[in-house]
């Protein structure tokens, strides 16, 4: 009887130990869960994401350049605008003071192309985690704000980045959403009227101070907590710089709001 006993309370000391540990990882596993929706917000960093730098580049001509060495070299350079250039690590926006360092262009084996060094100055994008932006707000949705930058590069703050405490979103209500409806087609049939140039630059205005520049959020908008004030001023909205996105040459930002 008494071994009987010993077996059943050491049964019940090992379901009681199971138990603790499916406890502690039940409790590990959420806490890692809310981990990784929590999105931290970068240390800020001073500066800005434009810069200007010397280059030493390759430039690898044609035969049909062998008569003209700089038709062949602007190719190349142009080539290179608005794409990010893994060597210089930015977007190459626009060159200068281009000169050539080579005497003359060198030839490898039987290739028919010719190598040129050259040097230039050059204009670059480089944006870094941290770093303070501005863009124009041009989509909202609840799982992000989607912005343009400098009406040439896109950025996404994702739901995640955006505070809950400080931000909620709002749906619009079916009146909302047709009158924004309407706003867009005679903004977009403005456009058109090339006899009202004036009248579109007052109406492009009156939007933006009237907040109808977000007609094109057909679902709602996201706004300050407990007001109906939209985030960001005149359809404009800054933002912390999170991560940086390279996709085929082309860079994109995604961004959280402080």
């Amino acid at each position: 009887m008494g071994e009987k006993r010993k077996l059943k309370q050491g049964d019940a000391a090992a379901k009681k130990a199971k138990a603790g540990k499916h406890s502690k990882s039940g409790k590990s596993s959420s806490r890692t869960e809310e981990a990784r929706t929590l999105i931290p917000c970068p240390a800020p960093v001073d500066g800005s994401s434009f810069s200007e730098c010397a280059a030493r580049l390759a430039v690898t001509l044609a035969p049909a350049h062998s008569r003209d060495h700089w038709a062949g070299i602007h190719e190349t350079l142009n080539s290179m605008l608005l794409h990010f250039v893994p060597q210089i690590r930015g977007v190459v926006l626009a060159y200068s003071k281009v000169k050539v360092l080579s005497n003359a262009a060198l030839m490898y084996a039987d290739s028919p192309y010719g190598q040129l060094e050259i040097s230039a100055r050059l204009l670059l994008w480089r944006p870094v985690s941290g770093m303070t932006l501005r863009g124009t707000i041009n989509v909202q949705s609840p799982d992000h704000i989607g912005l343009l930058l400098w009406d040439t590069f896109n950025a996404s703050i994702p739901a995640a980045s955006i505070p809950k405490t400080k931000y909620e979103w709002r749906p619009f209500s079916d009146e909302e959403v047709a009158a924004r409806a309407v706003a867009t087609s005679r903004a977009d049939a403005s456009e058109h009227d090339s006899d009202g140039a004036g009248s579109d630059t007052a109406t492009d205005e009156r939007a933006a101070d009237s907040g109808v520049a977000s007609a094109k959020f057909s679902s709602g908008e996201w706004v300050l907590k407990g007001t109906s004030q939209c985030v960001g001023t005149k359809g404009s909205l800054e933002f912390v710089v999170v991560d940086v996105i390279r996709a085929d040459n082309v860079l994109s930002v995604t961004g959280a709001l402080r």
